[in-house]
C-alpha cells in the first residue's frame, strides 16, 4: 500500500499524509508528562516541578536501556521476516525479551537500593531531597512494566501493524491523568503519588502489548529463547547508536539541573521544568515530520529517484521551518499563559520561566532542521553521520555551553546554550546532508 502510495503520488501529498498522524502520535506519546507536569506544577508548586525534573535523567536512562534493545533486536527480527526466517525471528524476540526482564528487575533493585546515592547525584538539595527520591523510587517498582512494554511496541511494528501501539498508549494516558488529578488535587498526596499514578496506568496498556502475541495470527509467540551470547552481542551493538542518542539527553538534562542549582537554586530547575515541557511539544512535532520523512526518502533512495529524494528534504524542512517561526512567535507573545498552567499564583516562577524561554526558545527555529538532517542521513543509510550530528546539538555543543557561558554571562548563559548549540549544529548538518546530495548524482 505505501509503495503504491509513494509511487502514485507527489511527494509533497504523500508528505502530508504521512506528516499529520505522525504528528499527533509523536505529542501522543508525551501527552502524560505534559499533564504531569500541569498537575504537578499546580498542586505541589515549584519544589514539585523541580523534583520532577530532577528525576527525568533516570527515565532518560531506563529508556536509552530499553531502546538499545528494542531497536537492536527488532531490527534483526525485521531482517529474519523479510527472509521468511520465522523460527529465527521468533528465537530473537524471545530473547529480547528474556533480557529485557532480567534487565529491568535488576535496574529496579539497584535503584532501590542505593535511592539516597542516586539522589545526590542528581543534584537534589535538602529541600528536594525526599519529593525526588520517593518519585524515582516508586518509578522504580515498574521499570519492567515500561521497559516490556517499550520492547513489545517496536516488535509490533515489526509485524506491520502501527495501530495497535498508540492505541495501548491512549489506554495509559485516559487512565494516568485521572488517577494523578485524584491522588494530588483530591487526597492531597505527594510527588510520590504522582509517580504511583504513572506506574499503575502501564499495568493495562503493558498487558495489552503481551496480549497481542498470545493471538493466533500473531507472526511472533512466545517461546523458548536461545541464549546465544554472539546474539545478545549483536543485539546490544545494533542498538547502541540510538540508546547512545537518549543516553545524552539524560547527561545533558543532568548537567542543566546541576548547572541551575549552583546559580539559581530550587526555582532555576522548577523553570526549566516549564521550559522543557513546553519545548517538549516543539521537539515532537518536529519528531513527527522526521517519522515522515524516513520511509519516504528510504523508499526513493531505493528507486534511485535523487529529484524525489531532495525535494522531501526540501519539503520536510519547509514544514520544521514554519513550526520554528509558529511556535517562537506563541512563547514570545503568550509564554506567560502557557507558564501560568504550570505555575498558578507564583509570579516569581513565572517571570523567571518566560525570561528564560523568550531566550531557549530561539533554537525552535534550528532544531527542526538538524533533527531532520539526522532523520536524512539515516534514511540515506549512513548511521554514523546521522549520530554525529544528532550529538552535535544534543550534546556535545550544549555541554560546552553549560560549561563555559554561565561562567561568563552568568545565569542568562545557561538559557543560551541550546540555542547556540543548535546554532552551530546547523553548519555541520547542512555539510553532511551536502555532501550526501553530491552523492545522489548517480542515481537517475
Amino acid at each position: 500500500m505505501s509503495d503504491e502510495l509513494f509511487a502514485r503520488e507527489k511527494p509533497s501529498r504523500v508528505f502530508t499524509k504521512f506528516a499529520i498522524p505522525s504528528i499527533f502520535t509523536s505529542l501522543l506519546m508525551i501527552s502524560t508528562f505534559l499533564v504531569d507536569g500541569i498537575l504537578i506544577g499546580r498542586f505541589l508548586g515549584s519544589e514539585g516541578l523541580a523534583a520532577f525534573n530532577l528525576v527525568f535523567p533516570v527515565f532518560s536512562f531506563l529508556v536509552a536501556f530499553g531502546i538499545v534493545i528494542a531497536s537492536g533486536g527488532s531490527a534483526i527480527v525485521g531482517k529474519f521476516l523479510g527472509e521468511k526466517k520465522i523460527k529465527e525471528a521468533k528465537q530473537i524476540f524471545n530473547l529480547a525479551i528474556i533480557l529485557t526482564v532480567i534487565s529491568s528487575l535488576g535496574l529496579s533493585a539497584v535503584t532501590i537500593i542505593f535511592s539516597d546515592g542516586i539522589t545526590v547525584l542528581l543534584g537534589a538539595t535538602d529541600l528536594l531531597f525526599e519529593s525526588t527520591k520517593n518519585y524515582f523510587s516508586t518509578l522504580a517498582l515498574f521499570f519492567i512494566l515500561f521497559l516490556v512494554g517499550l520492547i513489545l511496541q517496536y516488535f509490533i511494528r515489526n509485524e506491520g501493524n502501527s495501530i495497535y501501539p498508540i492505541k495501548t498508549t491512549m489506554v495509559s494516558v485516559a487512565i494516568n491523568i485521572p488517577l494523578t488529578y485524584l491522588f494530588l488535587g483530591v487526597f492531597n498526596m505527594g510527588l510520590g503519588a504522582a509517580a504511583l499514578a504513572t506506574g499503575l496506568s502501564i499495568i493495562p496498556s503493558t498487558g495489552l502489548l503481551v496480549f497481542y502475541f498470545l493471538r493466533k495470527n500473531a507472526i511472533l509467540s512466545y517461546g523458548k529463547p536461545v541464549f546465544d551470547f554472539s546474539l545478545i552481542k549483536k543485539i546490544l551493538y545494533n542498538g547502541s547508536s540510538e540508546g547512545l542518542s537518549e543516553f545524552s539527553v539524560g547527561i545533558v538534562v543532568l548537567v542543566f539541573n546541576l548547572t541551575l542549582i549552583q546559580f539559581l537554586g530550587e526555582i532555576g530547575i522548577a523553570a526549566f521544568a516549564i521550559i522543557s515541557l513546553t519545548s517538549l511539544i516543539v521537539l515532537m512535532i518536529n519528531f513527527g515530520l522526521s517519522m515522515a520523512l524516513q520511509p519516504m526518502v528510504s523508499y526513493y533512495f531505493g528507486t534511485k529517484s535523487s529529484k524525489n529524494v531532495k525535494n522531501t528534504l526540501k519539503i520536510a524542512i519547509k514544514f520544521t521551518v514554519m513550526v520554528g517561526i509558529a511556535s517562537y512567535l506563541m512563547v514570545f507573545f503568550f509564554g506567560e499563559y502557557f507558564i501560568g498552567l504550570f505555575s498558578e499564583g507564583d509570579q516569581q516562577l513565572t517571570a523567571l520561566a518566560y525570561e528564560a524561554i523568550r531566550i531557549y526558545g530561539i533554537s525552535y527555529f534550528f532544531i527542526g532542521v538538524n533533527l531532520l538532517s539526522s532523520a536524512y542521513l539515516t534514511a540515506l543509510q549512513k548511521p554514523k553521520l546521522s549520530l554525529l550530528v544528532s550529538m552535535s546539538y544534543n550534546f556535545l555543543f550544549v555541554i560546552i555551553g553549560l560549561l563555559s557561558y554561565p561562567q561568563i554571562f552568568g545565569a542568562p548563559g545557561i538559557w543560551w546554550a541550546v540555542p547556540i548549540a543548535n546554532i552551530m549544529a546547523i553548519f555541520v548538518s547542512m555539510y553532511f546532508v551536502k555532501r550526501q546530495n553530491q552523492e545522489l548524482n548517480f542515481l537517475k
